[in-house]
């Protein structure tokens, strides 16, 4: 059964990200900002990185979709008030900018964030971070949901399925367990991304304990398709409660006459649909045009950037960001 909690808000993400993901000297703090009588039942983990120490920043990279508190429903503003006012006048640690990023600007969180820093002195704004595709899933099935799709769409899944279904040595796999299958995928996964066009991940180890985590917690599903047992496409998806989320994809070039990417995301949709039963399928970060095909929905994630008044730095910060807000060109940190 899986957790209904959003992955990437959970502690095992956040510990995740700190052991593998983060360059060498980042510093990491969890700070408590749960009720008085639990703090720690609430906790914000944040980061410095070894290049810019007057600044403190949201323990999130670029395989981050969402940022929020560990156990959000604990959260108590007295208590992140606080935490705001200690950190901006902490003379042992100078801080002159705060990050939290990336937000849901719904969220609840957005809106009590910038509260407490500005009940504890800060100068506060916020500005864009990316797009977020999204599909509303009303029915289990997986045909009325692609009958919705653009038409160009529809007759590749159906000419390309069908070609390579006539294959005999075409196979695919979705893989949810930990065990030895998966350790074979996960070797799958790194060979079909080291051909594609994406740059080589920086941080090699992420993803292989990612989809150990994601196994061992129920939220994994990774897909392999292979021919002729080359693997020739790969995607990780994350499915926790209700929700479906599409965090990497990647397919061999040399094959993408057979568009092995767009029938494996097609197997993969209709088992989240189907089997899974989910009400959201969400493609997380960024505006790639292909993603609307698939998710016709979009919101938005933002950042609450923080300023210290008491900092000659964060007093230039502070009106460098509001030169950029005035010119309708937000000056990204």
């Amino acid at each position: 059964m899986v957790n209904d909690m959003d992955p990437h808000l959970t502690q095992e993400w956040f510990e995740l990200l700190e052991r593998t993901a983060l360059p060498a000297g980042a510093g990491v703090t969890r700070f408590p900002v749960g009720h008085p009588e639990q703090p720690d039942a609430c906790l914000l983990p944040m980061m410095r990185l070894p290049q810019s120490p007057w600044q403190i920043e949201a323990l999130a990279t670029f395989y981050s979709p969402i940022f929020g508190p560990i156990n959000e429903v604990n959260l108590d503003v007295a208590g992140l008030r606080e935490v705001c006012s200690r950190i901006r006048v902490d003379r042992n640690q100078p801080t002159a900018r705060l990050d939290l990023s990336p937000l849901s600007p719904d969220g609840i969180f957005f809106a009590t964030a910038q509260q407490a820093l500005r009940s504890a002195g800060w100068i506060v704004g916020t500005y864009f971070r990316f797009g977020n595709w999204y599909a509303r899933i009303t029915h289990p099935d997986f045909t009325a949901y692609i009958d919705q799709r653009p038409s160009a769409l529809r007759n590749t899944i159906v000419r390309a399925s069908r070609k390579l279904e006539r294959r005999s040595d075409f196979d695919l796999c979705i893989h949810t367990a930990p065990g030895q299958p998966l350790n074979q995928a996960i070797v799958d996964y790194a060979t079909v991304y080291k051909q594609s066009w994406k740059r080589p991940e920086p941080y090699p180890d992420f993803i292989p304990a990612l989809c150990r985590l994601a196994a061992a917690r129920g939220w994994l599903r990774l897909g392999v398709m292979t021919l002729d047992q080359k693997p020739v496409a790969s995607q990780l998806w994350l499915v926790a409660g209700d929700r479906a989320q599409i965090v990497k994809l990647a397919y061999d070039p040399a094959f993408r006459h057979l568009s092995v990417g767009t029938v494996l995301t097609a197997r993969l949709m209709q088992f989240v649909i189907e089997q899974d039963q989910v009400k959201e399928i969400d493609y997380l970060i960024g505006d790639d045009a292909y993603k609307r095909d698939w998710t016709p929905q979009r919101r938005e994630r933002h950042g609450i950037v923080a300023f210290n008044p008491s900092s000659p730095r964060g007093l230039a910060l502070a009106a460098r960001h509001c030169v950029g807000r005035l010119l309708h060109k937000p000056i990204r940190p």
